[in-house]
Formats: structure tokens, C-alpha cells, sequence
């Protein structure tokens, strides 16, 4: 019963899930309508979104070295200046070892991309944890090497794009925060 004399919220009802825990007040981060889904397997939709966001991050950033290259370049030559020629082979290594750099980092620490964060997605190992580091730099390479392997979840009945068969990972929907590996519990 809460103060007003009306019954305290339960599990089911629209607010957060608060519990005691010895002297802490813990609120539970993931809306009511998520719960359901919290923990299962993510579908092609929000994995393609989410991919898609982490490729706008991989174009920002290369799109900000060439402006950063061409301004260095400007400064120390500014009358003789052109701007740097890329050609589409160099754009493609380049931009495949920052995405090859940016999955392994992201994935062996976090479990979560920037995309993945966004859509409340984590890629974990087959336990349910984190990747490894050797696990978390083939998946990048097999991502970086082999994208359309990602439209296997639309056939597969769990879920699972062909990164994730082969390596025993999965790409599920999680929204609650993880302490960082090797961080103490006090």
C-alpha cells in the first residue's frame, strides 16, 4: 500500500520496477513494454537499422579525416593546395580497417556498437557473455569480409545471420548497462 492508501505497483504496472536491496534503491532501466523482449534474439529489421546507423558513424568519421587531411595539407602548402585524390580501392581499405577496428573494439568491450546501443542490442557469445577478443576480431573480419551474411536471420528460425552460426555468437536485445570487464564489484 503506498501512502495515499491505493495498492504499490507491481511488476505489470507502467512505471519502473523499483526494489530494496539491503540500503540501495535499484530502478530498473528497461521500459514495461520491452521486458517481454529483454534477452531474446534480435530480428533482421532492428540489426539492419542498427548496422545502419554504425556505417553513417564509419562514413562520419573518414568523411572528417579527409577534411582534417585536406586542412593539414592546406596549412602547409596553402598556394600550391588541391585536394587529396582518394580513389574508390583506398576508400574501401581504409573504411574496412576503421569498421574492422570499430567492431573488434566495441564488440570485445561493451558487447554494443554505437548502432547496437541505440537499438538496445548487444552481441554476445554463446553463454550470454561478452565476446572474446579473438571472437570479437573474427566477427569483425567475417562482418567486414562478408556483410550479406546478415540477411540469414530471415530464414533463420532463431534469429541468426551466418556470422553468428559459425561463430556461436547472437545479436540480442539488451538495454540494461554491464559493468566493464575487469571492474570491481564493491
Amino acid at each position: 500500500m503506498t501512502a495515499s492508501g491505493r495498492p504499490a505497483p507491481g511488476p505489470d504496472a507502467a512505471g519502473p520496477l523499483v526494489s530494496r536491496d539491503e540500503e540501495d534503491l535499484v530502478i530498473d532501466p528497461v521500459p514495461v513494454e520491452a521486458r517481454p523482449y529483454q534477452g531474446r534474439r534480435a530480428g533482421i529489421v532492428s540489426r539492419v537499422l542498427a548496422c545502419s546507423i554504425d556505417f553513417a558513424v564509419v562514413l562520419v568519421v573518414l568523411a572528417s579525416a579527409y577534411i582534417g587531411w585536406a586542412a593539414l595539407l592546406f596549412l602547409v602548402n596553402p598556394t600550391g593546395f588541391t585536394f587529396p585524390s582518394v580513389t574508390l580501392l583506398m576508400g574501401l581499405i581504409v573504411g574496412g580497417a576503421f569498421l574492422f577496428v570499430y567492431l573488434t573494439m566495441l564488440w570485445t568491450t561493451t558487447g554494443k556498437t554505437y548502432g547496437d546501443h541505440v537499438l538496445g542490442l548487444r552481441v554476445v557469445n554463446f553463454r550470454g557473455d561478452r565476446v572474446h577478443f579473438i571472437g570479437g576480431v573474427l566477427r569483425a573480419a567475417f562482418c567486414v569480409f562478408f556483410p550479406i551474411g546478415l540477411f540469414w536471420c530471415v530464414v533463420s528460425s532463431e534469429n541468426r545471420s551466418v556470422q553468428d552460426v559459425v561463430l556461436r555468437t547472437s545479436v540480442i536485445y539488451d538495454w540494461k548497462p554491464r559493468k566493464p570487464r575487469g571492474g570491481s564489484s564493491s
